[in-house]
């Protein structure tokens, strides 16, 4: 009885220690999208595309520090978070062809979003994460705050991080003053499209599915 009550108790706490039918499809979804992001990766890894190869370890390294802390395979995020993980590498990757550039002719100036939208998810990603696997609880407000920030801050790293390779290799691959502030301006356009779109997101998700996916706790945390 001791031990049936302990278990029922540590249930209670977390929504994610129960093996639903409903938790275990999401777990499938999130499975079959997470072969999709590897694939996307090792392509990057295939094309040596740097910039890309670390955004696809680093959305997989996030994917992955669930499963591997907790030890449980169903603890893993919503599909849809990790099919908009793959979205970016996408957009870069049909940038490059040429018959979606002549039958869409605006599909060059939106492939220019990828960058952008790839930050933006990896912060909508973490704070995903946090609101369900640590103690962390934001209100919608602040989670889109943090999503924007995220983005400008990795952003503005990653500038940095190439302006000291240029001076280090004598190269010239960062472009002008105004193009590395068209990249940010971009960025800034993507976290703010993101983080509206997790504050909709939120909104829109059943109380049923937050609480199988435990982001039920979101809405705890009072503006």
């Amino acid at each position: 009885m001791a031990g049936t009550s302990a278990s029922q108790g540590q249930d209670s706490k977390d929504p994610l220690g129960s093996r639903s039918p409903e938790k275990i499809v999401e777990a499938e979804l999130s499975w079959v999208a997470s072969l999709l992001l590897f694939l996307l990766t090792v392509y990057a890894l295939l094309k040596f595309d740097v910039l890309w190869i670390l955004l696809g370890v680093t959305a997989l390294s996030l994917y992955v520090l669930p499963l591997a802390t907790t030890r449980d395979p169903f603890r893993v995020v919503p599909w849809e978070i990790t099919v908009i993980m793959c979205a970016p590498m996408i957009l870069h990757y049909t940038a490059q062809s040429r018959t979606l550039i002549e039958h869409v002719g605006w599909w060059g100036d939106f492939t220019s979003l990828a960058m952008a939208f790839s930050l933006s998810t990896i912060g909508f990603l973490m704070t995903v994460e946090l609101q369900i696997y640590t103690d962390v609880r934001m209100n919608r407000p602040f989670a889109v705050l943090f999503v924007v920030l995220f983005a400008l801050a990795a952003a503005g790293f990653w500038e940095v991080g190439h302006f000291i390779a240029d001076q280090i290799y004598d190269t010239s691959t960062q472009g002008t003053n105004a193009e590395v502030m068209t990249r940010l301006l971009w960025i800034l356009v993507g976290g703010i499209l993101m983080g509206f779109f997790y504050a909709f997101y939120l909104k829109a998700m059943s109380q049923k599915r937050k609480k199988t996916l435990g982001l039920v706790t979101v809405w705890e945390a009072q503006s």
